[in-house]
């Protein structure tokens, strides 16, 4: 049976936020509420800081963006599963992003960022059970990058998880570190262009994406 390799901490957040948080200030309301849970996604380092981070966010009231809040309590769920110890934890904590992330596309339900989020949580399904859940789970977030790519295809986080839905699937398939390497390719000229609106709205996955282009062109052993 074709194993689908662990999507093992694939985004970390040390590297991956990039926010101007001293602009924060002429942002809105929300800016300074929002940097201050920024801030401690960018320290978390265990499952119990990103679950803290996730309390957090489910805590501000979003009165700008009410979306957001849920999208980073979300997104802190799904960053601590990649820190759980057992598989029912990882589950436990990916069934709590799940509910806040239909919350954040009932406040907006045609924003392509929290379908490039909910294509996270399902990518980061598998890693309970990759034989199992592999097929299923990286058809789901397929079908969602899409919709996420159709209503914006400058944003450079989903097509750079495209291209890990791409590397992971077996070569056997259509898969393989060759056929995403133009995928990722393409997510880093979209990342070169891309400036977010506002300061605390997301804005990750550059540095992993220029790694993971290092890593395609590597040498098949």
């Amino acid at each position: 049976m074709t194993r689908f390799l662990i999507f093992r901490g694939l985004f970390l957040i040390q590297a991956t936020f990039l926010f101007i948080l001293t602009a924060g200030a002429a942002a809105g309301n929300d800016s300074a509420a929002y940097a201050t849970g920024i801030e401690m996604i960018g320290k978390s380092q265990s499952e119990a800081d990103y679950t803290r981070a996730a309390a957090y966010f489910e805590k501000i009231s979003g009165q700008e963006l009410p979306w957001l809040s849920r999208y980073y309590a979300a997104f802190c769920y799904i960053q601590a599963s990649y820190k759980a110890t057992t598989d029912k934890q990882k589950d436990v904590l990916l069934d709590k992003a799940q509910p806040l992330i239909d919350k954040a596309l009932q406040f907006n339900p045609n924003e392509p960022e929290i379908f490039v989020l909910q294509a996270f949580l399902y990518q980061s399904r598998i890693q309970v059970n990759p034989p199992v859940r592999g097929m299923s789970y990286s058809s789901k977030a397929d079908a969602t990058l899409k919709k996420a790519i159709a209503a914006d295809d400058s944003n450079p986080r989903a097509w750079s998880l495209m291209a890990y839905n791409v590397y992971y699937t077996p070569a056997a398939f259509g898969g393989g570190s060759q056929k995403a390497l133009p995928v990722f390719q393409k997510a880093k000229e979209k990342f070169q262009f891309f400036r977010p609106v506002r300061p605390f709205l997301p804005n990750w996955g550059e540095q992993e994406n220029l790694q993971m282009i290092k890593t395609c062109k590597l040498p098949s052993k």
